[in-house]
């Protein structure tokens, strides 16, 4: 009974760890230029442009330029992250210290399903010539993974035979399967406050609800020199919680510097990720003694549990949290644009606007063609340190087993800065324009924290778009490939597996020792050495109705 407690914590343990590191796409490195077609198509730069209803959340400045209208948009991804899992000297690891033969190769996500989906849904009304509101219901811009894209199985070789086999995946300590909903639904104003100059605030009411898998090593080597894996005693977590408010904010700026120019401005903050709630599975020995999916057990009829097989044991803990938050870096973003009006173009008259006509910009209808430049800046380091504690409760338990009372997580991130390109021609008025973009995004993680997911290598996107106006239609269509230099410590990575261990093991870590230099309750080796790279392919549909 004592290793199936030991199993049941470790389980409980790692699964807050990797919650904390999973919880992160709320807004992260992964994220990418934009939701909404429109930007999308651009490669992002689309600040000062911003003439969709989903500008409520993009910049809510330019609601008082926009007729009424609404719109739906939808973004598929195809990501692919692989992962080659290496030792310090860049060596090779295998699953098994008893097979030393036996080791992992490079392992990457699978398409195993219907692509990533990312579905936004915005509104806009014009009250008045000044003024506009607006709603918005738009998710973090992240990638994601289809169910079971990030599988538990990879294949191994055998380094004396040369032959190959499934194995324990190399990244089953990172992630596992991720199916994780986080929207941000957003309420906007737009008042133009002089002629020509706006001014915008947004409100954002963020919801969260996360489920995250991982397997966890329960007992690791104690020799730091020897950092094969132990798969015949892994676990496997599945864990649930939800934050149902996470406050946020908005405020922009757009001005019409000239009749040619456009500037705009904008910053977003969101608050944490918090909860103290989440609901846990855990699955004992997924893995045989030769590191093979093994089947699950069921208790026998006396109630008595065989440790010498897989065991499920579902919701053992519904208040292990205590406390959990991950807080949400912010971003701010300036936007430069110049477009060319038509020869006949001419904007509404104060005379007009008098007698109640509203001026609103349609660059389909009033410009031959149009080119952004945006630039970004991410705080990323404010989201470096997650907190998470255990309930006092289940942190001391009999049988020599202790849970960590702290399981806080670093992510190694860095800030980020970016830059975007993109414009549209419009070749013929009122009715087709063709959109092109591009973006890259400097590194936004230390190589030593390297993870699956998420993961901030240097990235670059570039694409392009059409929109087909029918009536008071709008149909937008584009499409980018998204590359990255990937992420290579050379086997020296930092990241330590989350650990139940015994009380008689002395504890080092004082009460200021931060997430990133924790060494209590984790392995003694760390499970992210190797080398990551990402690329996706995203598409995105959109339709605007304007009234």
């Amino acid at each position: 009974m004592r290793n199936l407690r030991r199993y049941l914590l470790t389980g409980l343990a790692g699964s807050l760890g990797v919650l904390s590191s999973q919880a992160a796409r709320a807004s992260n490195p992964l994220e990418y230029p934009d939701n909404g077609a429109a930007q999308f198509s651009r490669g992002g730069a689309w600040l000062a442009t911003a003439n969709e209803p989903i500008a409520t959340h993009y910049n809510p400045a330019a609601l008082a330029t926009q007729p009424s209208g609404f719109s739906v948009e939808q973004q598929l991804n195809y990501n692919r992250v692989c992962f080659d899992r290496r030792v310090p000297g860049n060596q090779q690891i295998g699953p098994l210290q008893t097979q030393p033969d036996l080791v992992y190769t490079e392992s990457c996500s699978e398409r195993a399903s219907f692509p990533s989906t990312i579905p936004s849904i915005s509104f806009v009304w014009r009250a008045t010539a000044k003024l506009g509101f607006g709603f918005a219901l738009v998710p973090p811009a992240a990638y994601g993974f289809p169910r079971d894209a990030l599988s538990p199985m990879a294949e191994g070789r055998n380094r004396a035979t040369g032959q190959t086999r499934p194995v324990p995946s190399p990244y089953r300590y990172m992630a596992l399967n991720q199916q994780s909903l986080i929207i941000f639904p957003t309420i906007g104003v737009g008042y133009e406050l002089f002629k020509n100059f706006r001014v915008g605030a947004a409100f954002i009411s963020g919801i969260a609800t996360i489920t995250t898998s991982i397997t966890n090593i329960t007992r690791p080597s104690t020799q730091e020199n020897n950092p094969y894996d132990f798969a015949r005693e892994d676990t496997r977590s599945d864990l649930r919680t939800q934050d149902l408010f996470m406050p946020g904010a908005i405020a922009s700026i757009h001005w019409s510097v000239t009749d040619r120019i456009d500037f705009a401005l904008w910053g977003r903050w969101i608050d944490s990720v918090r909860t103290s709630k989440g609901q846990l599975d855990v699955t004992t020995r997924v893995y045989d003694t030769n590191a093979r999916e093994t089947d699950v057990c069921v208790a026998g009829p006396d109630g008595t549990i065989d440790v010498s097989c897989p065991d499920a044991f579902p919701n053992p803990f519904d208040n292990a949290l205590e406390e959990f938050d991950y807080p949400i870096a912010p971003e701010a973003r300036i936007g430069v644009r110049y477009h060319h009006p038509r020869a006949d173009f001419k904007p509404v008259s104060d005379e007009e606007i008098a007698e109640g006509a509203l001026p609103v910009r349609d660059p389909l209808h009033d410009d031959v063609f149009d080119v952004e430049v945006n630039g970004s800046y991410t705080k990323n380091t404010s989201a470096n340190e997650i907190k998470v504690r255990l309930n006092e409760t289940l942190q001391t338990l009999p049988e020599g087993v202790n849970l960590p009372p702290n399981a806080d997580r670093w992510n190694g991130y860095r800030d980020s800065f970016g830059v975007r390109i993109g414009g549209q021609w419009n070749v013929i008025r009122d009715k087709l324009g063709l959109r092109v973009g591009g973006w890259m995004e400097t590194r936004a993680q230390d190589p030593e924290w390297l993870n699956v997911f998420p993961t901030g290598p240097q990235r670059y996107g570039v694409g392009g778009g059409i929109v087909f106006r029918q009536d008071f239609i709008d149909i937008s269509i584009g499409f980018q490939h998204h590359g990255s230099s990937g992420l290579d410590n050379k086997g020296n990575g930092r990241m330590r597996a989350i650990l139940a261990t015994s009380n008689e093991t002395e504890l080092v870590d004082g009460p200021n020792t931060s997430a990133k230099d924790r060494v209590d309750f984790r392995t003694p080796f760390a499970i992210n050495g190797g080398k990551v790279t990402q690329y996706a392919n995203s598409f995105t549909l959109g339709g605007t109705v304007r009234f």
